[in-house]
């Protein structure tokens, strides 16, 4: 028939569309596969965040700051531990000056107190000894004869003269200031007379 020998049949061709129509499927549905599996995977870009591009300068910067901060704590600790010597030195200082000034109060309340006991022993000895010499004294003036003891007055300074007539006994310092020249008996016994 010649209708057949010219082309294809119905049957044929729709056999064709049917198959193209199955590997266009095929092919979409292994694209779509295909997609679905890159979806799943995680691109590490996503998580990481852009990189950032820190300039050299503030680099270098932050350097000199750490640097510089390094050497400020390592003065700081140096000046700390100088001061904890100095304090040491300071309190050793204090501990023997005080120490110095007690030992120096005791000696001086040492050296006080000898000095007060030896003026009061010879203060002691003096009171014993006076009435030993004054008694002494009075013997031997009223052993003189009254011109020579009264002539041993007339040289004495009113005081010293009064002090001797008044350790005598009243008639040897009677007889004695008759003897004396009339101004000066005059006055020495007016002082005789004063209170002592």
């Amino acid at each position: 028939d010649p209708a057949w020998a010219d082309g294809p049949s119905d049957l044929q061709r729709s056999s064709g569309e049917a198959g193209a129509t199955t590997g266009t499927s095929g092919g979409a549905s292994s694209q779509t596969t295909g997609a679905s599996e890159h979806d799943d995977e995680i691109d590490p870009s996503r998580l990481q965040g852009p990189a950032l591009s820190v300039p050299r300068e503030i680099l270098d910067m932050l350097d000199q700051r750490k640097r510089h901060l390094d050497r400020r704590e390592a003065s700081l600790h140096g000046a700390e531990e100088r001061l904890l010597i100095l304090k040491a030195e300071l309190e050793q200082i204090v501990t023997k000056y005080e120490q110095m000034s007690a030992l120096q109060k005791q000696q001086e309340e040492a050296l006080q107190k000898r000095d007060e006991e030896r003026k009061a022993r010879r203060q002691k000895e003096a009171s014993e000894s006076r009435p030993l010499h004054q008694s002494q004294l009075a013997k031997i003036y009223e052993s003189m004869p009254p011109e020579e003891a009264a002539a041993s007055l007339e040289r004495m300074p009113e005081r010293k003269a009064i002090e001797v007539l008044r350790i005598l006994k009243g008639k040897s310092a009677g007889a004695i200031l008759a003897a004396v020249r009339p101004e000066r008996a005059a006055r020495l016994t007016e002082q005789l007379l004063m209170p002592h």
